[in-house]
């Protein structure tokens, strides 16, 4: 592969924005359209011009985009591309921190992830006063709500109103909870993962000269995902746009991100924040046919928002999607499995050929125990991550104390461990240990406390002169605490022991202990990610949130049912709505050659509302739906012959579905 094949592999719209000479563009890449190829050939591209590789910075939203993009830019260009720099957000303001410290007025400090964030506003708002009605919200509601606030940047009292209104009475107590949380990080020098972003964007628009020094290391910023950024992200972007280059690529429609913060205004307003730039659309889709862009074209038609696009197939027609309906979730899960199993055993196809949409590990809980019963095989991606699972967490605090014995959080949790220590023993020994951190002086305390078995103590010595050797510390630290584990996880230890090895897998990579912890603390890796990588032959069951970037043959979207899409949460509610709008699109444009819809009750339909500014707010999404656009099919529950007709139009039944919203 070389740049020229790179080039000429690209069409017109992708070539265009790979090559243009405009200082700043934004590309709205279409579903399926080559947005990974056009960042890979514009990356190619400009290395090719003459701009040297280490003056290119990719900014991406996962580890795995970051280095997938890498790979195929030295695939083309070899070693011209050496020293080309992917990261996340998150991981390129740590490169800043780390390199030049004493721009951002910091000198040590740890990094604490969100289990460290819970414990500490677990311990300043203390156990709910049981005489006063108002209880506190829960530390992971506040630890929530500091992140949205911080990640929009609004007030508190502007994010409590869109969070959690509910408690607005109690504004005052929930600011001292989080002004002792900052004066209690300062005092540590902990910083968490929004710190590490709002130092940075603090000083770049404060300071010129890191301004300056930025741009002297990366005069071209190629952003991927730009619909997923917040503000915060933006804020880092936007005092360098006078003295570096922007390529920001992304889709308006899938911005599914809100509850994070993630603001669809930084891609939409796009034009009127760097006026200069120019925009270009991709819009041939290499994922799907045309049937199925069909339907995904038509629910963005539908919106109020002018999303302006209109995906074309590159490879035709196909097979137009397919909607069934069942009286309960229990026979809808079945057939999902049932249908998936006969196309498995009677077409010949692969298990892996298969994907199945869901909203929430929540929802997946039916399909799962269908494919258990059905024997069909499959891995669940969403949810947890590895390096947030209690026993991988416990496994870290003994690293996390060897690499920083400081970090009174980690002893916490390490001391915890053990049988009879409880929270007052652990913090009285944890504070002992602060004052005189050294190895000799930690061990002598721990055995004297009685509770960490000799054995442990030993290997935790062991580690401390082994710090540049991490795959070893790993597997120290699994001997130091296995036994105990095994007692504290007796019900499922056999399965959370091989998450280990995977810990020991992605230890091997590293050269030192603290910067193996800082990495995947600011970017968990999830277990699918790693099993991923062995790429067995199973059906992929999967939240939609986790399923951007991925596709599949045939795809079962299941429960589009009234109150799932939009979900009821978000009646009401037109920006709410919207993003829930897009979620479904998302879902919709993962199949390539078959889209299948389940969904329950037959005769449940919606109405739709008018929001003050006079924009339709649907409570239903697939209300209007015609049979050119999808067939349809009804399974009931009795022995009679399944029933296949065209689909119900609205105007034939029209019961209320839910509360009257007016």
């Amino acid at each position: 592969m070389s740049l020229a094949n790179l080039i000429d592999e690209l069409n017109p719209q992708q070539k265009q924005a790979a090559t243009t000479e405009a200082q700043h563009s934004l590309v709205l890449a279409g579903a399926g359209c080559g947005k990974t190829k056009t960042i890979v050939a514009r990356a190619a591209y400009l290395i090719d011009q003459g701009m040297p590789a280490n003056q290119i910075q990719i900014l991406t939203f996962t580890r795995r985009a970051a280095s997938e993009i890498v790979a195929r830019v030295e695939l083309a260009l070899g070693e011209q591309a050496k020293g080309l720099r992917a990261s996340t957000f998150h991981t390129f303001c740590m490169y800043l921190l780390r390199r030049i410290p004493k721009a951002f007025g910091l000198e040590q400090f740890s990094i604490i992830d969100r289990d460290d964030q819970l414990m500490m506003f677990r311990l300043i708002r203390g156990r709910d006063d049981k005489k006063n009605p108002n209880h506190l919200p829960k530390p992971k509601e506040l630890c929530d709500l500091y992140s949205f606030a911080r990640n929009t940047r609004q007030k508190l009292s502007i994010a409590m109103e869109k969070q959690m209104p509910e408690y607005f009475a109690l504004k005052d107590q929930i600011a001292d909870i989080m002004k002792e949380y900052e004066a209690r990080k300062r005092a540590r020098s902990f910083l968490d993962y929004d710190d590490i972003l709002a130092i940075v964007a603090k000083a770049l628009a404060e300071s010129d000269g890191l301004v300056d020094y930025v741009a002297s290391i990366c005069r071209h910023m190629l952003v991927d995902e730009m619909q997923d950024t917040n503000p915060l992200q933006w804020a880092l972007l936007e005092p360098l746009k006078e003295r570096v280059s922007l390529f920001c690529v992304g889709d308006d429609a899938q911005s599914i991100y809100g509850f994070r913060g993630a603001d669809f205004e930084n891609i939409h307003h796009f034009k009127e924040r760097v006026p200069d730039a120019q925009i270009f659309k991709l819009e041939k889709n290499y994922r799907s046919t045309q049937g199925i862009l069909d339907l995904s074209n038509w629910l963005l038609d539908e919106s109020e928002i002018k999303y302006d696009k209109r995906l074309d197939a590159y490879r035709g027609e196909g097979v137009k999607p397919k909607m069934h309906i069942f009286p309960n979730e229990f026979d809808e899960a079945k057939w999902i499995a049932i249908d998936i199993k006969e196309r498995h055993y009677l077409e010949g196809s692969k298990w892996s050929d298969h994907m199945v949409l869901v909203r929430s590990s929540f929802a997946a809980r039916h399909i799962e125990a269908a494919c258990i019963a059905a024997n069909v095989p499959y891995r669940f991606i969403g949810g947890m991550k590895l390096l947030e699972t209690a026993h991988v967490k416990d496994l870290l605090s003994v690293l996390r104390v060897v690499a920083n014995p400081l970090d009174d959080i980690a002893w916490m949790r390490f001391l915890t461990l053990w049988n009879g220590v409880g929270d007052v023993g652990a913090s009285k020994l944890s504070q002992q240990i602060l004052l005189d951190p050294e190895t000799q002086a930690i061990s002598e305390k721990l055995e004297k406390f009685g509770k960490v078995p000799d054995q442990a103590i030993l290997m935790m010595k062991q580690m401390s002169v082994l710090k540049d050797q991490v795959k070893e510390c790993v597997s120290l630290a699994v001997q130091a605490i296995s036994d105990q584990l095994a007692e504290n996880y007796k019900k499922d230890w056999n399965r959370r022991q091989g998450d280990f090895d995977l810990v020991k897998q992605l230890a091997s990579k590293h050269t030192q202990l603290s910067e193996f912890l800082e990495e995947y603390v600011l970017d968990p890796v999830s277990i699918s990610e790693i099993e991923r990588q062995s790429d067995s032959d199973v059906v992929t069951l999967i939240t939609i949130h986790s399923a951007k970037g991925t596709e599949q043959k045939v795809c079962y979207v299941a429960n589009v049912t009234p109150g799932q899409y939009p979900h009821a949460r978000a009646q009401g509610n037109f920006d709410e709505v919207e993003e829930e709008r897009r979620v479904l699109y998302v879902a919709l444009t993962r199949a390539q050659n078959e889209l299948i819809l389940t969904k329950q009750n037959l005769n449940h339909w919606a109405r739709e509302t008018v929001d003050e500014q006079g924009r339709k707010v649907e409570s239903y999404f697939l209300n209007d739906l015609t049979r050119n656009l999808c067939s349809l099919e009804t399974h009931y529950k009795t022995r009679q012959q399944t029933v296949k007709s065209a689909l119900i139009e609205r105007k034939s039944i029209n019961l209320d579905f839910g509360i009257d919203l007016d």
